[in-house]
């Protein structure tokens, strides 16, 4: 099996050999812990004279894949709620921002719980940003402005949740997004209407607004009669 940034060998049938783990990456899974990831069961450490001695590896347990397309629609609210709970945890109790929130990047547990994985864009919420020099965050699930500024920005939290947002999308849509359908300033609400859970739909709007987006009608036209709408029912830009 092949990781964002290593490869993965299944040795057993619950275990799984992850290569090239610095031991940066390797702090930060053991300090998220087992009730957020499926952390380092052990390290793999070379020992010798060489410059890069040190973690190469780590064992840890075999998760199952997690498939937004598989959960049926009256299940999907509760599998919301455990994402929201594992962000919870990880900004909270363990100060750590994930920094790659995408479907690929949970999990399930062998206890049939949902759990983060790869921890290779992460980095300690109290570190300085300046000390952040990983770059495997995707670019799909950026903010508009961290897709803008120079090279790739140090993870917040609220990346975290954009990110999380667009996650969502994806699950309720059944669809990939697009490489720049979320990290520009613009958004289609006809995007926006394929999530058609309310309250989830609320959620992602809201978010993408305080990333700066303006929700847009593809259609010109259309979007202008429903701003005279709006100005009929005394609402503001955007409330519709």
């Amino acid at each position: 099996m092949i990781g964002t940034t290593g490869l993965l060998y299944r040795f057993s049938t619950h275990l799984v050999y992850k290569s090239n783990v610095t031991p940066r990456v390797a702090k930060l899974m053991e300090s998220a812990g087992p009730s957020v990831t499926l952390p380092p069961i052990s390290r793999v450490v070379w020992k010798g004279s060489r410059p890069d001695t040190g973690t190469k590896a780590i064992i840890m347990e075999l998760g199952r894949k997690f498939r937004a397309r598989d959960i049926p629609p009256d299940q999907r609210r509760s599998v919301v709620v455990e994402m929201f709970g594992l962000l919870e945890k990880l900004h909270n109790d363990k100060g750590i921002v994930h920094g790659d929130i995408k479907e690929t990047n949970f999990l399930w547990s062998r206890d049939g719980k949902l759990r983060l994985v790869d921890f290779s864009s992460a980095r300690f919420i109290t570190e300085e940003k300046s000390g952040w020099d990983e770059s495997f965050s995707t670019e799909a699930y950026f903010t508009p402005i961290r897709g803008v500024q120079g090279g790739v920005p140090a993870p917040t939290v609220f990346d975290d949740y954009y990110a999380l947002a667009v996650t969502l999308w994806a699950m309720y849509a059944a669809r990939k997004p697009g490489r720049r359908q979320f990290n520009q300033k613009t958004i289609w609400r006809t995007d926006l209407a394929k999530v058609e859970d309310d309250m989830v739909r609320a959620w992602i709007k809201k978010v993408f607004k305080m990333a700066g987006c303006r929700l847009l009608w593809p259609d010109p036209m259309e979007e202008r009669e429903r701003e005279r709408d709006r100005e009929r029912k005394g609402l503001g830009v955007g409330e519709m």
